[in-house]
């Protein structure tokens, strides 16, 4: 079979343990676990689904060798017991059904990096400041925490083994325990785990150590570790290097490489502003320096990470996000549907947020994600007619999911193109993966059958509803337009329309009114083309209600291509040559040659509400409903398309 991925499907090896192709799953939390730490039968069922889907080895989510270190995970309860070992096997089992080999994480914690969810002091290498508390000390684990911490990876190795894993790989990645006893600029102890090199490797010298001891010769031990920190103080790619060919020495099998730690929170997981395979060549780097196989996550398209292994940049593709999408993407590349292939728009609300919040992650893109039972796309009993109003990104998974569950579909919408809101926000180079989104979605929905009306608007009034067994509403919203006296003159433009009507864009300096996502995505592209941008924004902070690993890159992208950003500043007046603002208080003037307006949106409830009233048997999904990002509008597009009945 003639294939475009033939050496990502190709066989790989780690020691001795041999993989189907070069596709591993990236270990990611997803919170599912039962409130011990025992598996739940979602998260069984949530890595079944993604070995059911091709990929070559699964690398699970970090299983905490003990809960004695971070306060926050004292409830994991079966950490180091005979528990946690059965719970192991249900999962290597479930895996090793679908001919998928596993690798278990292993950790002993965040350390001074832990989740905010306790008030109990911090725990760390040092007397160093807490990351999300940082005027507060942590403590320094005592000698004998630090030996308990290596018996519970032996332990943890012995469990593995029992357990039918293939392989085990040690957490020492992110600025976690193990990485701040590796790294000088968190570990300042003087006893034998600190000061030298030797001394700094000592504690992932010594786990590894008794996991060899109980895994024998021949199994697989990985270690992940950042390339380089991108901080100052923070390791180097130099130092990397050298702590790379030291744990080749010491027996390490394979290398996980990625970048970062959260004191330049970008890396741990990547931003859609970060670009395609955006570590790799800081893994490459890696990989020249040793002989052992070298793994690598961050934001992979198949074709960059075809291409990398190709290259002999890299050994194995990690894929996370992307494969929590689709669990299917490697045997659709396998049987050549790369067109199916649901793209991860790397948008981290709902994978990553939900981290945030204490809760199960699923997927904005891909709502049955650890929820694989609970939302079966089965037959329905009955075959409706469901009419969906609205062509943007909730309107048209509401219409594939209602149609692949056997019902007759039919799509209105009112311009001359599907697509919604993302037309204008896929524009920008960065937002290519919005509009790989959208080319799935309407391939999608010729393929489940969906007849979709274009150029027809739909009302209260309208015919085409009379006949419908349910109707779902997508219409979206509208643009706020503040009372500001000139918003109305020629020099001002909507940011939707700045995307889609660039023409309108006159002279080289920009302003754009509102610093929120999309006002700052405008920004970032118009300074990315050269031209002299500012944002004004009236709140304290630049897109302050932004997820932290969202908007702590997008700043450093506006910061890089020179974006002038006022905050604090309320525009009073528009003029031909640029606003009048109150600006930390005092009266001042700014001037552009353009103004792009990004205030924000405004539901279209009003029409979402006629229908409702007329027609009971009507749902109302997306911006329509409340305004939210693209994760809500589809995430509720597919519950109403699933709940038909």
């Amino acid at each position: 079979m003639n294939n475009n991925y033939s050496h990502l499907l190709s066989r790989g090896q780690i020691g001795k343990l041999k993989l189907k192709n070069r596709m591993v799953m990236a270990p990611m939390g997803t919170f599912s676990e039962n409130r011990d730490g025992y598996p739940s039968k979602a998260q069984i069922e949530y890595y079944a689904e993604r070995a059911k889907g091709g990929l070559g080895m699964i690398i699970t989510e970090v299983q905490y060798v003990t809960n004695k270190t971070d306060p926050w995970i004292d409830y994991i309860m079966t950490a180091g017991t005979d528990e946690q070992m059965k719970g192991w096997a249900l999962l290597t089992e479930a895996i090793h059904a679908h001919d998928c080999k596993v690798c278990i994480q292993l950790g002993c914690g965040l350390g001074r990096n832990a989740f905010p969810f306790s008030s109990d002091q911090m725990v760390s290498a040092s007397a160093v400041p807490s990351f999300y508390f940082p005027d507060q000390l942590c403590r320094p684990f005592t000698i004998e925490e630090i030996k308990d911490i290596i018996e519970k990876f032996r332990l943890a190795g012995r469990h593995a083994v029992i357990a039918e894993a293939d392989a085990i790989e040690i957490h020492a990645h992110s600025g976690y325990i193990l990485d701040q006893f590796m790294t000088p600029a968190w570990n300042k102890r003087t006893d034998e785990y600190g000061g030298s090199f030797e001394n700094r490797m000592r504690l992932v010298r010594e786990i590894y150590e008794v996991l060899r001891e109980e895994v024998g010769p021949d199994f697989p031990i990985l270690l992940r570790m950042g390339a380089y920190h991108d901080f100052e103080g923070g390791r180097t790619l130099e130092e990397s290097i050298e702590i790379a060919k030291y744990l080749e020495d010491l027996g390490i099998d394979a290398l996980d490489v990625d970048l970062g730690c959260y004191e330049r929170k970008q890396w741990i997981v990547p931003s859609i502003y970060a670009g395609d395979s955006c570590m790799a060549e800081a893994a490459s780097r890696i990989k020249e320096a040793v002989h052992i196989p070298v793994l690598n996550a961050g934001n992979h398209t198949p074709e960059t990470a075809e291409q990398l292994i190709k290259e002999g940049k890299i050994d194995f593709a990690m894929f996370g996000r992307q494969v929590v999408a689709d669990p299917y993407m490697p045997e659709k590349l396998r049987w050549n549907e790369r067109e199916d292939v649901r793209p991860c728009i790397l948008c981290n609300e709902v994978c990553v947020r939900r981290l945030y919040e204490n809760r199960v992650i699923s997927c904005a893109v891909n709502p049955q994600a650890v929820f694989e039972a609970n939302y079966p796309l089965t037959p329905a009993a009955h075959t409706r007619k469901v009419a969906v109003i609205g062509g943007g990104p909730g309107g048209m998974e509401a219409a594939r999911v209602a149609a692949v569950r056997g019902h007759e579909v039919t799509l209105y919408e009112k311009s001359g193109e599907l697509g919604g809101q993302l037309l204008a926000a896929y524009t920008p180079p960065f937002k290519s993966r919005l509009r790989e989104f959208v080319k799935w979605q309407k391939l999608q929905l010729e393929k489940v059958g969906v007849q979709v009306c274009l150029h027809t608007e739909i009302t209260e009034e309208s015919e085409e509803l009379k006949e419908a067994d349910q109707i779902i509403v997508a219409v979206g919203a509208t643009a706020i337009c503040p009372p500001i006296p000139g918003i109305d003159a020629e020099n001002v433009v909507d940011v939707l329309d700045a995307h889609t009507q660039p023409e309108r864009i006159k002279g080289e300096t920009i302003l754009v009114a509102g610093g929120g996502l999309s006002g700052c995505d405008y920004a970032l592209e118009m300074a990315m083309q050269g031209r002299k941008v500012m944002i004004v924004e009236m709140k304290e902070e630049i897109a302050q209600d932004a997820l932290l690993d969202n908007r702590n890159p997008l700043l450093f992208k506006l910061e890089d291509y020179g974006v002038k950003m006022y905050t604090n500043c309320k525009i009073t007046q528009i003029t031909p040559e640029g606003i009048h603002a109150v600006y930390n208080g005092e009266e001042t003037e700014i001037k552009a040659d353009t103004i792009v307006t990004a205030f924000g949106m405004k539901s279209r409830l009003e029409l979402a509400d006629k229908i409702a009233d007329k027609y009971p048997n009507t749902s109302i999904v997306g911006d329509c409903g409340k305004i939210g990002q693209v994760a809500q509008a589809v995430r509720g597009g597919f519950f109403a398309g699933w709940a038909v009945r």
